[in-house]
């Protein structure tokens, strides 16, 4: 079987693949020309740059997740959502929590944003906390891999990723109202139930907007037990088993995963008003989500017949509301071009229950503001300049608050240009300075002065722009966060317990990535080569001790590097005016070194590919396509390593054209077809909490 999927891997690389780059334009973030010899170029808008560029002058691995993509993939989390992209996997705390790993990296290193701006909830404090923005909501999202993100941030070296909705509309609407109602119902694995409605309209000079969704989900179906055959091994050997209410929670558990069910629901309500000159909007959200964690704490007594709730397993109960506004002013003058502003803030506030009591309660107010400043001279110089500022006050109280209150600003300066030396080349250059204050109760502040900085060609290699190859070095830095600095106590989400470090000093890396692109034809593709050196890697390192019964891990430093590659692609086998069948995959690979300890980074996804193939007409579409995940056994200390799964996954739609604006969709997927057991070694649980099932939905869609 291993050879096998080997077998496919290597007929994944034979398709030398990437992404085909999304029309899609449901947001401004940043256009790009995509050219075609059978028509005017079409502008997209993506994240990560702040001057009209085109697919040639873009050096930067970026992924565009297409509204009907989201549609298609239907993942009730982010992280889940995004697992099957390029460098991209999840950190699955069950169904209810899942946030986007970017090349093994994670947490405060990884920013989540909406329309560009922080989402304001705590999903880089601790695993089992849910990303506050579900899938269902969103248009579109944009990946960015890698630390080419200056515009972000200190805690985006990582990657970004940004949700964009169509809340605030940056163009009027043009009609009274149109909108989008989408109704489905799963079966077998969860038993979910899903309803989301978005409405958009115009009324005079307003644009506005008003959506809502639900969704809930019983505990999934897995296929096997809840313990991983190799923690059973290793509890036997160590006779772990004499603890018996774990085993009774755990080693006994089949079939159904306890304490996975989930509920949510939400809102957003915007307007805006869009002249020949720019736009300006406010949008509010709202959000509140129940949802369990299993797994995660094994003191607990056997859920038996009880609910979750009498039996006292621990469960989340999160709510937060969000005001967000946006807006963009074109000059039009010699120089300077555009001036986009925007402005967000939060209140999140989060209770982890016991049962009906209340354990530990979280509370954050957010605010993030930017200023973006875009300028255009002649054609060889382009570019933008800006300022960002971010604030946060946390706090958590209870019996599991392992942090102290405490109190983060961040103002921060940038700027990003493109120099075009002739027709084939351009060099592009940033920097951003960034001052971060974090002041814990108890502790004296800590203060880091951020430098980051990122240069490079990108080649256009014919003359039409069909191929293109870009070089990226960078030298970034990061503040450690108010966790890595202060953290002290019971960790039971992850098991652990944790004990930060205030003299930690600010994190250093430099890096390098190769990216070699074909844009258009029959064949689009992208493959990326990339590696990245950290002399201060800040690490979650075990002690070998036990505290309050559980293992100790201390926030330490040391020498880590980074490197791996990843390749996807799209090949059109057969095109005409009315319909298409294509063939794509991707492989990608990371690996995760720590140098001081000569040993490798914890939670480290391992090799995946994915092929697929998908037909497509006028009124009609159906894909069929394989997951394939190598066994990872490049593990930390007290990591046991996973076996390799492969997952297959079909789908198939319909669609009924009542007239020009009203239209029905049918549709149905299927995955995990082979009900495969599948453990994510990037999660904290992948041994007491397989990923679901063979599972089953349908559902009906109306546009109008």
């Amino acid at each position: 079987m291993k050879s096998l999927r080997l077998l496919n891997i290597l007929f994944i690389i034979c398709l030398t693949p990437t992404s085909a780059w999304s029309e899609d334009s449901a947001s401004k973030i940043d256009p790009i020309e995509v050219a075609n010899d059978k028509a005017p170029p079409t502008v997209i808008y993506v994240t990560g740059s702040l001057s009209p560029i085109g697919l040639d002058r873009l050096g930067k691995p970026v992924s565009i997740i297409t509204h009907e993509e989201l549609q298609e993939r239907a993942e009730g989390t982010v992280g889940e959502l995004l697992a099957s992209e390029p460098g991209v996997s999840g950190t699955y705390f069950g169904p209810g929590a899942s946030r986007p790993v970017i090349r093994g990296q994670s947490k405060q290193r990884v920013r989540v944003l909406e329309n560009g701006l922080e989402s304001g909830d705590i999903s880089d404090i601790s695993e089992d906390h849910a990303v506050a923005i579900d899938p269902l909501a969103v248009q579109r999202i944009d990946v960015l891999r890698g630390p080419g993100t200056l515009l972000y941030g200190s805690s985006a070296i990582g990657g970004v990723v940004n949700m964009i909705d169509q809340s605030i509309a940056e163009e009027p609407i043009g009609t009274p109202i149109t909108g989008e109602m989408d109704l489905r119902k799963g079966d077998s694995a969860d038993q979910e139930s899903t309803g989301a409605l978005a409405l958009n309209g115009q009324a005079g000079d307003l644009n506005w907007h008003l959506s809502g969704f639900y969704r809930e989900t019983d505990n999934i179906e897995i296929p096997g037990f809840a313990e991983s055959e190799k923690l059973r091994e290793l509890e036997e050997q160590t006779e772990l088993q004499d603890a018996e209410p774990h085993q009774s929670e755990e080693e006994e558990s089949s079939g159904t995963l306890n304490n996975s069910d989930t509920l949510s629901k939400g809102f957003k309500i915007g307007g805006s008003h869009a002249w020949d000159k720019g736009f300006f909007g406010i949008a509010l959200r709202g959000l509140s989500s129940v949802y369990g964690v299993p797994g995660s704490h094994h003191h607990h007594e056997e859920e038996g017949d009880a609910g979750a709730e009498e039996a006292g397993l621990p469960r989340i109960e999160l709510e937060q509301l969000r005001v967000e506004s946006r807006g963009e002013f074109r000059t039009d003058g010699d120089f300077f071009k555009t001036i986009r502003i925007g402005a967000a803030y939060s209140n999140y506030q989060h209770q982890e229950l016991e049962g009906s009591e209340v354990g530990t309660k979280f509370d954050k107010d957010s605010f993030e503001g930017r200023v973006e400043l875009t300028h255009r001279h002649e054609d060889g110089f382009q570019g933008g300049w800006g300022a960002q500022i971010r604030y946060d006050d946390f706090k958590a109280t209870g019996e599991e608050a392992f942090l102290p209150p405490s109190k983060t600003l961040a103002p921060a300066l940038f700027a990003v240009e493109d120099y075009k030396i002739n027709d084939k080349l351009v060099w592009q250059v940033g920097g951003r300075y960034e001052f971060t204050s974090v002041d814990a109760d108890q502790f004296a502040s800590e203060n880091f002065n951020l430098f980051s900085a990122s240069t490079g060609p990108v080649l256009n290699l014919g003359d039409d722009g069909q191929y293109t190859a870009g070089l990226t070095l960078s030298y970034s830095e990061r503040a450690p966060t108010s966790t890595e600095l202060f953290a002290n106590g019971a960790h039971l989400a992850t098991q652990t317990f944790e004990i930060g470090d205030a003299n930690l000093s600010k994190e250093q890396s430099t890096g390098v990535e190769l990216i070699l692109k074909k844009n258009s034809g029959r064949f689009s593709g992208q493959t990326s080569l990339f590696w990245q050196h950290y002399s201060d890697y800040i690490n979650l390192i075990p002690s070998g001790t036990e505290e309050e019964g559980l293992p100790v891990y201390f926030y330490g430093m040391n020498r880590a590097r980074i490197w791996g590659f990843e390749i996807d692609g799209d090949y059109q086998l057969f095109s005409d005016s009315s319909q298409g069948v294509s063939l794509y995959g991707q492989i990608d690979y990371v690996r995760g070194d720590n140098l001081t300890a000569n040993e490798s980074l914890p939670r480290i996804t391992p090799l995946r590919g994915k092929l697929g193939l998908r037909y497509k007409n006028e009124t009609s579409s159906a894909y069929l396509e394989s997951m394939m995940v190598a066994e990872q056994d490049r593990t930390a200390d007290f990591e046991l390593p996973t076996d390799s799964y492969t997952l297959i996954n079909l789908g198939v739609a319909h669609q009924l054209k009542l007239d020009d604006q009203n239209t029905y969709e049918i549709y149905a997927r299927a995955s995990n077809l082979t009900n495969e057991e599948a453990r994510s070694h990037t999660s904290f649980l992948k041994d007491v909490a397989p990923m679901r099932g063979r599972a089953f939905f349908a559902g009906i869609r109306f546009a109008f």
